[in-house]
């Protein structure tokens, strides 16, 4: 749902004034187009799905997996734009569904141990106070505002995981603060991502947000959410395979048609009976 999401909001972000970047102003004049809309439906959609999978395995595995995701926009770009999947592609598939059995292996059971309030508020303030960078060096250009974006999304990973131990011990309070604290990172995040694809092409800003949104809650996990790996070894193995393998797909025709240049959903074969917001779903 959220890379499905993201190729859906990447052409109508293109579309909008560059002067309206990291301005909530360009949210709603996205949130006026259906396709843009469709997509923010799914992302939306996605999160309680990745908290449910918080409540029963590791932010290890679960933050890694989202790299699945790549392989559905493999398949709508392989169907809905007739591009060719050759031997690399599947295998970059194979090792991705590797990269997460790896680490699932490796990994520790789900937790619901945290690291005290001086350490949370450290780490998580570290990585906010990189969300927010490119909301205040305005100047900074596509790179800072991707990298901003990672860096929220990576907030909300791990403020996803404290939503889901909050709902397994039944803290209602700890619930009612992390869970809003969720959705402002996110749409911090959002605004900063659709800005930076403004600037640059999708193929450049993509990679590095989902390599942050990735890799810092895993990095954090240990410290964070008493995650101790028994197997550090194992779990970098698996991390390496599944980014490695998610940055191949990234660069894949099939990917790239749908969330690059402007191309795939914009200017792809299409039915004209059918809203092309639907024409995404294969």
């Amino acid at each position: 749902m959220y890379n499905l999401g993201l190729a859906l909001q990447a052409v109508d972000a293109r579309d909008a004034p560059a002067d309206e970047g990291l301005r909530p102003r360009l949210l709603l004049r996205l949130a006026r187009r259906r396709r843009w809309l469709a997509g923010l439906t799914l992302n939306v959609l996605g999160w309680p799905l990745q908290t449910a999978a918080l409540l029963i395995a590791p932010l290890t595995v679960v933050q890694p997996a989202l790299a699945f995701g790549l392989a559905l926009l493999l398949v709508v770009g392989a169907r809905h734009l007739h591009e060719r999947v050759g031997p690399r592609e599947a295998l970059a598939v194979g090792g991705i569904l590797a990269g997460v059995a790896v680490l699932a292996a490796v990994s520790p059971d789900a937790s619901t141990e945290h690291a005290g309030p001086v350490a949370l508020a450290a780490v998580l303030g570290g990585i906010g106070v990189l969300a927010l960078v490119p909301f205040v060096v305005r100047g900074g250009g596509g790179g800072l505002m991707t990298l901003g974006a990672g860096a929220a999304f990576a907030w909300g990973g791990v403020s996803t995981k404290l939503v889901a131990d909050a709902l397994s011990d039944g803290h209602v309070v700890l619930l009612l603060v992390w869970a809003p604290a969720t959705g402002l990172a996110s749409a911090l995040g959002l605004l900063a991502e659709m800005s930076a694809l403004q600037r640059r092409p999708a193929t450049q800003v993509a990679p590095v947000v989902f390599v942050v949104q990735v890799g810092v809650p895993v990095l954090a996990a240990p410290l964070l959410v008493g995650e101790h790996w028994h197997h550090p070894a194992g779990v970098l193995a698996g991390m390496v395979l599944v980014v490695g393998c998610a940055l191949t797909l990234l660069r894949s025709p099939a990917v790239r048609s749908l969330v690059a240049e402007g191309e795939g959903l914009a200017d792809g074969p299409r039915d004209l009976s059918v809203p092309a917001a639907a024409q995404a779903v294969p």
